[in-house]
């Protein structure tokens, strides 16, 4: 799971305004896995109620990451690629990296989700039926009562209500993570926010773990019991999770080894990884990082050896035909060597 975006096919959408519409693996292992249960039952209606299901589950989803492009896209971001799973979309707009606007656009879907229900909601009472089962994510009474309109009406307000609380959970990829992670931002600079959403992630995980642990002998004989949901769910909020805190560590090595000037040389990129760090963690991680550090820094030293190996070979050709033999290129390496050997005597 490094990289679940990646999980998705092309099935025919191609562009639309500009923006790909791939489906996740997910999305199309569900489809495979209710349609494979439900057609065990043909006598009992299951089939048909599954591909209803299915359909409107797809449009509320694409309905869903519309919202967030629309946005996007109104805030000065832009999208490539919406890519669809059965609670949303993995594949996050690119948006100016101010809290406000990335609150924006991360709202922008569960609220069209909610939309959604207060529209079809007026419906289904008009058709003298009852919303108070419908409120249940897990168990919805009365969902198949009526005729064939209003059991969709009444999936089409169950499944964006199930949108609405799943993606508010406040862990990555749902909407829940990156609305915390705006929010954070009045008090923590982007990388500590995120940081937190992800051992918020974490801790959402473990919880799914055990409702999946109490529910597991509530209906053992449903088609997909809610345990199973849960599972599936924790493991994708544990594996982003660890998905994300790498993608920060990275970014922050990053930062350390690029944004300084290296005509100081690369001793001082050493003295700055050695210094100690202010910001407390958990002591494997921080070996993590220690380990992440050597192993940068003995790259960067290659670097060094090699440049100082074709500075000899400069050196040379500078003896035998002086200064116009010697390319722009040639010149900056020599001042950039020329500049570390200082900074050594210096230190």
């Amino acid at each position: 799971m490094r990289d679940l975006a990646s999980w998705s096919v092309n099935v025919g959408f191609g562009r639309w305004g500009g923006v790909y519409v791939r489906v996740h693996a997910f999305f199309l292992g569900l489809v495979v896995l209710a349609l494979y249960l439900t057609s065990r039952y043909p006598h009992h209606g299951l089939l048909r109620d599954s591909a209803l299901l299915l359909g409107i589950l797809f449009a509320s989803v694409l309905v869903h990451e519309i919202a967030h492009a629309i946005a996007a896209i109104r805030v000065g971001g832009h999208v490539d690629q919406i890519v669809i799973w059965p609670l949303g979309g993995l594949a996050a707009p690119q948006v100016p990296r101010e809290p406000q606007l990335e609150l924006i656009v991360a709202a922008a879907g569960p609220l069209v989700n909610l939309l959604v229900c207060s529209m079809v909601a007026p419906l289904i009472l008009s058709r003298d039926q009852e919303l108070v089962g419908l409120w249940n994510p897990l168990n919805p009474i009365g969902l198949r009562e009526g005729g064939t309109l209003v059991e969709a009406l009444k999936l089409t307000f169950w499944i964006n209500w199930l949108l609405v609380l799943v993606n508010m959970i406040p862990a990555f990829p749902l909407d829940g993570g990156r609305i915390l992670r705006s929010l954070l931002r009045r008090w923590l600079d982007h990388r500590t926010a995120g940081q937190v959403v992800t051992w918020s992630g974490k801790f959402a995980a473990a919880l799914l773990c055990m409702m999946a642990w109490v529910s597991s002998e509530e209906s053992p004989t449903s088609l997909l019991p809610a345990w199973v949901a849960f599972v599936l769910l924790a493991m994708v909020l544990y594996f982003t999770a660890k998905q994300e805190m790498s993608r920060l560590d990275e970014a922050e090595l990053d930062d350390e080894l690029f944004n300084y000037d290296f005509s100081q040389g690369y001793t001082s990129l050493e003295r700055q990884l050695d210094r100690p760090r202010r910001d407390g963690g958990a002591g494997s991680f921080r070996r993590w990082m220690a380990h992440r550090h050597e192993a940068r820094l003995r790259r960067q030293r290659q670097i060094e050896e090699e440049e100082e190996r074709r500075v000899d070979e400069i050196l040379v050709r500078l003896h035998e035909e002086g200064m116009t033999g010697l390319s722009p290129k040639d010149r900056a390496l020599l001042d950039r060597v020329s500049a570390r050997y200082r900074n050594r005597q210096g230190s």
